[in-house]
């Protein structure tokens, strides 16, 4: 091999090396939570053991079944899908995308690891990228998030690298290191400086194919479910960064069904039957709150609405008035993905004297195929 060969192949295994730390990064993630789960399954075994001391020769698959409600071949099946299911890495089989600063994205570039430049995206929101690149979300994945960089550089053969602070949309720092690595890359002066004029560029080599403020109506930020296989937006209110956009929850779900999930064919990762949970009190939906910086004592997520892989987390207010089975803000997120159940409608106020059941679930499920979640808030993932 020639000296520009050798170097391409040393840039290619730099960027390699650094989607591996990351890879790495997610498997001890998957060691610390299987461990935990592990210890959970001991503890819980433990106590099936005591309570039924008596009778331990009667635990096999079968009683065991007779007491989940299944069949003992069911239970069979269950456990050889566990079985498969950790033999599977914490993320789907996408490629890591590297991303590197902007002097390695340009030594990368020029050493001809990428190949020949495809497209370049620039943008001020990531979200942009990560619908925009047509990459599965898990190409970005990063401990517990989808880092989305908001440079992304795009070869010919279908490789890509991303780049840190590089931005779009403004006369700052971040757009100021975009044309100077597009100019590095020998974009002409006048391309590169469209960066600082709009919040999105799409660029092809040595041209402006599309410059605009608005291309995406959603934030795009997307965390890594506990399983590793299921992507999460929580949408609040004030999420869109649009100015004149819709700062509502609904209007964040709306954006999330009308762009994404509407469009299964341009995003593959949310494709499939849409369900939704609902929850009716704060202590069913603990864990969908825990941790979260941006939840409030009164406006907690309580909505859950799902399709294929993704996952969207939306706060709503919990029913005021026990006579009363959904709040009007959960009502609001279920219309605005066309979910809102049959004979849901606000009671009249003679049926708030009414007597109501004296028990309530802790969630109400709405599908059209009657099934629960994929991916459930609490950690367990059903199949």
């Amino acid at each position: 091999m020639d000296y520009r060969e050798v170097k391409a192949e040393v840039r290619r295994y730099q960027a390699d090396m650094h989607a591996r730390q990351r890879r790495v990064t997610l498997l001890h993630r998957t060691l610390r939570e299987a461990e935990a789960e592990r210890d959970r399954s001991v503890a819980a075994f433990a106590e099936f053991g005591q309570q039924h001391e008596g009778a331990r020769d009667a635990a096999s698959r079968r009683a065991i079944g007779r007491q989940l409600g299944v069949t003992h071949t069911a239970v069979k099946g269950m456990a050889e899908r566990a079985h498969t299911r950790s033999q599977q890495g914490p993320v789907a089989a996408t490629p890591l995308v590297p991303v590197l600063g902007a002097d390695e994205a340009r030594e990368y570039v020029e050493s001809g690891a990428l190949g020949d430049i495809a497209r370049v995206l620039v943008a001020m929101f990531p979200g942009n990228i990560l619908l925009e690149s047509g990459l599965d979300p898990s190409a970005f994945a990063n401990g517990t998030d989808i880092d989305v960089p908001h440079m992304l550089i795009q070869g010919t053969d279908g490789a890509a690298i991303g780049v840190e602070d590089c931005l779009a949309g403004y006369g700052g720092t971040g757009p100021s290191n975009t044309v100077r690595l597009l100019k590095e890359l020998g974009f002409p002066v006048d391309v590169a400086r469209e960066v600082c004029d709009y919040r999105f560029v799409e660029l092809a080599p040595y041209r402006v194919v599309r410059a605009a403020d608005a291309v995406h109506e959603i934030g795009g930020a997307l965390e890594l479910s506990s399983d590793g296989q299921h992507f999460i937006s929580r949408v609040y209110s004030q999420r869109t960064y649009l100015p004149d956009g819709d700062v509502t929850a609904a209007g964040t779900v709306a954006a999330w069904c009308r762009e994404v999930m509407d469009d299964p064919e341009r995003y593959p990762w949310a494709a499939g039957e849409r369900r939704a949970r609902v929850y009716l009190d704060r202590d069913a939906a603990v864990s969908l709150n825990s941790g979260d910086l941006h939840r409030t004592t009164s406006n907690q997520y309580s909505v859950v609405i799902e399709q294929g892989r993704l996952q969207l987390w939306v706060a709503a207010y919990f029913p005021y008035n026990f006579a009363d089975l959904l709040s009007t803000e959960q009502l609001h997120a279920l219309d605005a993905a066309s979910m809102r159940p049959e004979g849901i409608e606000p009671r009249t106020w003679l049926d708030r004297f009414l007597p109501r059941r004296r028990e309530r679930p802790p969630f109400i499920l709405i599908s059209e195929d009657g099934q629960d979640l994929t991916y459930s808030p609490e950690g367990v993932a059903h199949r």
